[in-house]
């Protein structure tokens, strides 16, 4: 018996330490939740040893009356998409979506409403309403939506599919209510108001040159200062805390450095212009828009784009760069494209008006971010009630995949030194070139005082090409395309993506890694052997222990941070082997492929998971059901949308990037874990050591163990609370004993890129202005209303994330309601802007609609059992383990769908059999009768009867009870006799 327990069941009595048997009949120790209780000693008497054992076994037995509902055996598992695996055919049957009545219009789509709704097969038929609502039977991944509001509520849990697998009780999901008149207003150059000055209507084009002229000796002023600095050795010090963030987190590319650095004419022109003629800061947008930079004869190197063409537009494959996603206009810009700005939801509050940081109301500096630091943030544990770890893990890959701020660098793209290297100022002097805004580190810095440490570096981030050609405010630039397309595994540019394929059956490069014992070969990423970073991914022996393993490397991905962290590296692993196994099924199953259309194809669907899983199980937990709802963002259960709406900007919102997205970094644990099958910690990685450091990632077993801590370990609230791994050590240099200040280059980020104080934000997501600290009690705390009325002098002063991160969560959400609102929106932009969303009907990358119901079977959950050794996990991976998501074997199928590329299979068509109703099959797939006894070889009619029929799920019977049933047949060729307890298969006899 002990011998079958499955994690769920240890980790469930946590309560104190027990003893196990485990194969082999040795007793081992599992350690429990309540670190109080003493450890079991080693010669703990052999009678005493056999009492804890039956102890254990009685309290396990009490367990199994909450387990049984999954009542899925444990099974070898399956190759992946095999439609139905050898053995696997009538033992377990995978969850179908079957017709049947169709529900209250209330409830249906306004898109499809007319379609019915899905049935469960269900041996409960007595769920409860919730709220009113009434449910129905089905997968946990179909009830992400709901599951805070049923996961309390007794009884709502099921069984589904003939008695097996678990299932929860949820209603339909609500009719979408957005529009695109739900988003923001993005910023015009010109705010609705703004007066200005008669004296400025006679500024002539001449004095525009003249501030021209002005802002170009400023540029070779700022060029000379940078050569001052490598003629005096001031530079940043390689793998110094500044170098890391800098060289390896910030890694500029060429591209974007040009950018940058050319932008910099028209910015100190703009600037010149508005500090001659003393334009306010409010009005200088308007101004400055008035003056073309070609007018003036300022250099401004902007990236060229393609013309799209009847072929690009035409194609079922998004670009690598993103390029006519958006079909443009010859000669302008496009949306979501790399290197290109961020856009606005609110106009910036520069202090000049063009791209001076932010000051306070009175033109006072705004408090030190590190004194705002030191006041408001707190490092104590505070687990969330319903969410795993893995939520922080998926938003920072989720954030990988849609922007990259490109980072001011030198003219020769290193970075820029903004301190000294033992923690001083420079002179200004030396600050002269302007890419710099170090952070002030208070005298009496109870942590950094300790190191000497009065700067904190901070280099400015690029500013972007003006596309418009125009003056204006710094906009700042984003590296990667704005879209959600996997950019962090398949790269932003088409060099990149190049270096990261092998050209071979469509399959991505990876790292083979041989395995002992039950780990056979598993892939991880390829290495970076070129990257800047390629010599400093091991271990130093005096963190390991062991001298640095001569095979470990930083890996090499679509997006460089992969190796940010170990968490880090597994999250990206995870999705590359997904695409290689798509690719392995698709090649075999289309012989006739080339490599360039099984790449192409996988990458489509490997997208189109992500997206899934993005708006089904990400989005609900971060902003909420009812703000979903309201914004258009609920997935559809079937059908298509037509959500798509070309005058939708989807390119990333600078509020977004500066500040709300930044919420994960409340929720960053201080070490990262490794918990093998059986729910043992065996190791904890402490943060500060294991920045950009891969070594772990390399020994067999450690990629499973990395996911399953993030499956098991609670997550955190959002709030004031940061672990000191990333508020006193962030990228700390080994031996040094300090690190950056995550909070701090937070809040000054915000100033840098112009983001308005918090209470205008307030105003744009439907709270009141803030005229007195106090009004801030509606979702702050007394506690933090407190503080920031001690520390701002002005309640318009406060910055947008130290408060964001600090409001009361909004109901149903992870984040307060400004982080909610501006979150929200722009994963409505995201959805409605992208040409290729997943769901999209009539577009040229449509999928067919058995394809797109193949592709909703998509989880989190299955994803990382089909591309681990993980053999078991919570069918909801971002919500911790309970009775209405518990513990069940990675095969129960009908508990954690997985997909079938069936759909995908392309074939003759003029040699099917064509029956009654259109139900088609091969010639050489006829058999007599649907007795088996008329089969001479059952394994090979099957194999044929899988493979050879041309309708979704009708490639085996099913056996349900005494009858056999077939999806999408016609109604009287649905049922036949259900012979000796096997289905039979489809006959030639039936027409």
């Amino acid at each position: 018996m002990a011998d079958k327990l499955r994690p769920n069941m240890v980790i469930s009595l946590a309560i104190m330490p027990i003893a196990i048997r485990v194969p082999g009949g040795k007793l081992k120790v599992v350690k429990g939740a309540n670190k109080k209780s003493p450890p079991l000693k080693k010669n703990f008497p052999t009678d005493a040893m056999h009492s804890w054992w039956l102890i254990s076994v009685l309290a396990i037995g009490v367990l199994f009356d909450v387990d049984a509902t999954q009542n899925c055996p444990h099974h070898q598992k399956a190759t992946l998409y095999e439609d139905n695996p050898s053995g696997y055919l009538y033992k377990l049957p995978t969850y179908a979506e079957q017709p049947a009545v169709a529900s209250s219009a209330r409830f249906n789509h306004r898109l499809t409403g007319g379609y019915k709704r899905l049935g469960y097969d269900t041996q409960k038929n007595d769920c409860r309403s919730i709220g009113g609502l009434k449910s129905q039977c089905r997968p946990a991944k179909d009830c992400a939506i709901w599951y805070d509001d049923v996961r309390t509520i007794p009884g709502n849990t099921c069984v589904l599919a003939n008695g097996i697998g678990h299932g929860i009780c949820c209603p339909d999901l609500p009719i979408n209510r957005g529009d695109a008149a739900s988003l923001f207003e993005t910023s015009r150059p010109c705010k609705k108001g703004v007066k200005l000055d008669a004296r400025f209507e006679r500024i002539e084009q001449g004095w525009v040159n003249e501030a021209y002229r002005a802002g170009r000796l400023f540029m070779e002023s700022m060029m000379e200062s940078e050569r001052r600095l490598a003629e005096n050795e001031i530079t940043v010090r390689r793998n110094s805390s500044r170098y890391m963030h800098s060289t390896i987190f910030f890694q500029s590319k060429e591209n974007s450095v040009k950018i940058g650095n050319s932008s910099l004419y028209a910015v100190f022109a703009a600037q010149q212009l508005v500090k001659r003629y003393r334009v306010k800061a409010e009005q200088a947008a308007c101004i400055l828009n008035r003056y073309h930079v070609k007018e003036a004869g300022i250099y401004n190197e902007c990236p060229f784009y393609p013309e799209c063409n009847q072929e690009m537009v035409t194609s079922p494959y998004r670009t690598i760069t993103g390029v006519c996603n958006n079909v443009h206009p010859p000669g302008s810009v496009p949306w979501g494209v790399p290197n290109t700005r961020y856009q606005r939801a609110l106009a910036p509050e520069y202090a000049d008006g063009v791209w001076e940081p932010r000051r306070a109301k009175n033109g006072d500096q705004l408090p030190p971010p590190r004194l705002l630091s030191l006041s408001l943030i707190r490092d104590v544990y505070v687990p969330s009630e319903s969410d795993t770890t893995w939520v922080m893990q998926f938003g920072q890959f989720v954030d990988h995949d849609m922007l990259e701020t490109a980072e001011s660098k030198l003219g020769d793209g290193s970075a820029v030194p903004c301190c000294t290297d033992g923690g001083d100022f420079l002179s200004e002097e030396n600050l002269s070139h302007g890419k710099c805004i170090p952070i002030t580190i208070p005298e009496d810095d109870p942590f950094y005082s300790r190191f000497g440490q009065r700067c904190m570096e901070f280099a400015r981030s690029a500013p972007a090409c003006r596309e418009n050609g125009r003056l204006g405010y710094v906009d700042q630039m984003n590296q990667n395309t704005h879209f959600l397309d996997l950019s962090a595994v398949y790269g932003s540019d088409e060099q990149l993506a190049r270096d990261l394929r092998t050209f071979k059956n469509g399959a991505l490069n990876v790292t083979r890694v041989k395995g002992k014992g039950k780990h056979c070969i598993m892939d991880l990423p390829p290495p970076d052997d070129v990257g800047p970073e390629i010599s400093t991914c091991a271990l130093s022996k005096a963190v390991s222990g062991i001298d640095p393993p001569p095979e470990v490397r930083c890996f090499k991905a679509g997006d460089n941070r992969i190796n940010v962290t170990p968490y880090m590296v597994a999250s990206q692993t995870v999705i590359a082997r997904q695409h290689n196994r798509i690719a392995e099924q698709l090649a075999a199953m289309n012989a006739h492929w080339d490599d360039e259309r099984v790449f192409q194809e996988s990458r489509r669907i490997s997208v189109a998971q992500w997206q899934h899983i993005v708006y089904n199980e990400y989005v609900p937990v971060l902003c909420g059901r009812e703000k979903m709802q309201q914004l258009g963002l609920l997935p559809l259960r079937y059908g298509f949308s037509t959500d798509y709406d070309a005058r939708v900007n989807p390119s990333i919102l600078n509020e977004f990037a500066a500040a709300a997205f930044r919420y994960g970094h409340s929720l960053v644990p201080g070490k990262q874990s490794l918990i093998n099958q059986e729910g043992v910690n065996e190791k904890d990685l402490l943060l500060r050591q294991h920045f950009f450091k891969t070594q772990e990632a390399y020994p067999p077993g450690n990629i499973d163990k990395l996911l399953i801590a993030m499956a098991t370990i609670p997550g955190q609230t959002v709030d004031n609370v940061f672990t000191e791994e990333v508020t006193n050590h962030l990228f700390e240099e080994e031996g040094k004993g300090f690190g950056m200040d995550l909070v701090s280059l937070n809040i000054q980020r915000g100033r840098d890129q112009g983001l308005p104080g918090y209470n205008e934000y307030r105003l744009l997501c439907g709270l009141p202005r803030a005229k007195h600290f106090s009004d801030l009690l509606d979702v702050l705390s007394p506690e933090i209303v407190e503080k920031f009325e001690l520390l701002y002098a002005n309640v318009d002063d406060i910055d947008l994330y130290i408060a964001g991160i600090s409001e009361r969560p909004a109901p149903g959400a992870l984040v307060g309601p400004t982080f909610q609102c501006i979150i929200a929106d722009q994963f409505a932009r995201l959805k409605r802007g992208d040409r290729y969303f997943y769901d999209l009907a009539g577009q040229a990358g449509s999928f067919t609609e058995d394809q797109l119901n193949e592709i909703r079977k998509t989880s989190y959950a299955r994803l990382i059992c089909d591309n681990s050794h993980v053999q078991s996990t919570q069918p909801l991976i971002f919500k911790s383990i309970s009775d209405a998501n518990p513990i069940v074997d990675c095969n129960c199928l009908a508990s954690i769908p997985r997909m079938s590329l069936l759909p995908w299979k392309e074939v003759d068509s003029t040699s099917w059999n064509i029956g009654q109703d259109g139900v088609k099959w091969f010639p050489d797939c006829d058999y007599v009768g649907y007795e088996i006894a008329y089969v001479e070889n059952l394994g090979e009619a099957e194999k044929c009867a899988r493979k050879c029929i041309d309708t979704v799920g009708c490639n085996a019977f099913r056996a349900n009870g005494s009858w056999c049933t077939l999806k999408a047949i016609p109604k009287w060729l649905q049922r036949t006799r259900l012979t000796g307890g096997i289905c039979g298969l489809l006959p030639e006899k039936f027409f």
